[in-house]
């Protein structure tokens, strides 16, 4: 059985919009479930906090590391995790904003540390091939560097 290019690109880009349905349909329901657990005073802070914490600790055990995440990093991820399901839209735009500005300032920053790379003309090639050809010794007429 043959498959051609065509064919299995269009079975992975149909693969990969079902997979990316199924994210957002999940990213759905996780939100709703945590609004519902957060206006029921289940899901507050302390217990965020400690949440995050956990989840940190297992990733890093299973890689087989032993850090632990600063108190201030863990409350940081909370808060944002909160203003998320409190639809803090506010807030939530705010750090959009900073973080595009980081971005960009990053992108400058990257811009004016790489070197500048130019194209040579066309004719340049022509005119080293000249030069190759031309007899060594003497100046007869050529491009001088």
């Amino acid at each position: 059985m043959q498959v051609s290019l065509d064919q299995l690109i269009n079975i992975i880009m149909a693969r990969l919009e079902a997979i990316e349905m199924s994210m957002e349909d999940l990213k759905f329901r996780t939100n709703i479930a945590l609004r519902v657990l957060y206006k029921n005073e289940i899901l507050t802070e302390e217990n965020l906090v400690e949440a995050i914490k956990d989840e940190f600790k297992a990733h890093t055990e299973l890689e087989g590391k032993k850090v632990e995440l600063p108190d201030d990093k863990a409350k940081e991820m909370s808060n944002d995790i909160l203003n998320w399901v409190k639809n803090d839209l506010e807030e939530m735009k705010k750090k959009m904003q900073e973080y595009e500005e980081q971005l960009k300032s990053l992108m400058q920053q990257e811009a004016m540390n790489t070197p500048d790379i130019s194209v040579a003309p066309a004719d340049l090639l022509n005119q080293l091939d000249q030069m190759k050809k031309a007899p060594k010794g003497g100046n007869n007429g050529g491009i001088i560097f």
